[in-house]
């Protein structure tokens, strides 16, 4: 089944940068478009205009040549909470540095992550040949190396995060009734076992909430991972509760189904070797744990949609990823 043809194409990612873009300026009226790209212009050396992805809340510029961009943000980034990312994450998070406010925005310097967001080229990746599929896997491959990471390069003190397991049992017992027949013993499983990633031994890492195809830059040519931007969903979590961010190149989401790449199950495997051999020994127990995580996840992403996208999305998420 050719899937290329249900992802969205470049165009639309404009436009919704653009509208991005006049949202931020009218909730913002402390200082215009005009003296952003004035500013920035000087920071980096030359005529700026727009990067083609933007992140809500802020505003990003690029001048072409230039080895970073300038955001401006309505609210502050966590400077000390980024370094830490930057220290589990490493090479796929650019580094960032706090330049000054102009009005009420405060001013950043990102380094540019080259390659284009993996929505842009997501249907050409997509395509049926053996090329593109070598180059998704390598996607696939780096995906599970970041991933990978957030286990190896945790902290050695545990971050806490009190109250979380009962706030997770709470939307599972919210979710249960909106839910169908065949996702209900899942659910069960997960609430049952949901102690299992709250032990003491098992990591409580430091993780993307929004793990997306515009957040997320590949080379084309490759395949490889350049950078992860849009860092201010990040939370404190179970480790694997992020791990259904790999779906974006394992498949497309539409409004109302989402369809899996012919060889997503090869693939699957592929990320699941990759993210085990990077991590080293991993014990059964620790195996069941990092399921739960991910599919509690999956809940958790998923749970807030229209309930009838939210059972299709997780039956093929769950379901049909099990009985693949």
């Amino acid at each position: 089944m050719d899937v290329a043809k249900y992802a969205v194409g470049p165009e639309s990612y404009d436009n919704l940068s653009r509208h991005q873009v006049s949202e931020f300026f009218s909730a913002n009226t402390s200082c215009t478009l005009e003296q952003c790209n004035d500013l920035a212009a000087k920071l980096l050396g030359g005529p700026v205009s727009a990067t083609p992805i933007q992140e809500g809340g802020s505003y990003t510029v690029e001048a072409e040549g230039a080895i970073q961009v300038v955001q401006f943000r309505s609210r502050p980034l966590d400077i000390a909470q980024f370094e830490q990312i930057q220290q589990i994450y490493r090479n796929f998070v650019p580094r960032c540095q706090y330049h000054d406010t102009l009005a009420s925005l405060h001013v950043y310097l990102w380094d540019r992550v080259p390659e284009p967001a993996f929505c842009r080229i997501r249907r050409h990746m997509f395509k049926l040949n053996i090329g593109m599929e070598e180059r998704l896997e390598q996607a696939v491959e780096d995906c599970a190396k970041f991933f990978a990471l957030g286990w190896t390069n945790r902290p050695a003190s545990q971050p806490q995060a009190p109250g979380l397991q009962d706030q997770y049992a709470a939307i599972l017992d919210k979710l249960s009734p909106t839910l169908p027949q065949s996702l209900q013993s899942t659910l069960a499983k997960v609430n049952k076992n949901l102690h299992l990633i709250f032990r003491p031994d098992f990591p409580m890492v430091l993780q993307p909430s929004d793990l997306y195809e515009m957040n997320v830059h590949v080379n084309e040519s490759t395949g490889h991972i350049t950078g992860i931007m849009d860092w201010r969903g990040d939370f404190v979590a179970p480790f694997g509760l992020s791990l259904g961010g790999a779906e974006i190149f394992l498949g497309v989401r539409t409004s109302t189904e989402w369809f899996f790449h012919p060889s997503h199950v090869e693939m699957r495997q592929h990320f699941w070797s990759t993210l085990y051999s990077e991590i080293g020994e991993v014990s059964d127990l620790d195996k069941q744990s990092i399921e739960i995580a991910r599919v509690m996840g999956l809940f958790l992403r998923h749970s807030f949609e229209q309930t009838n996208k939210s059972a299709v999305y997780l039956e093929r998420l769950i379901l049909d990823v099990e009985h693949a």
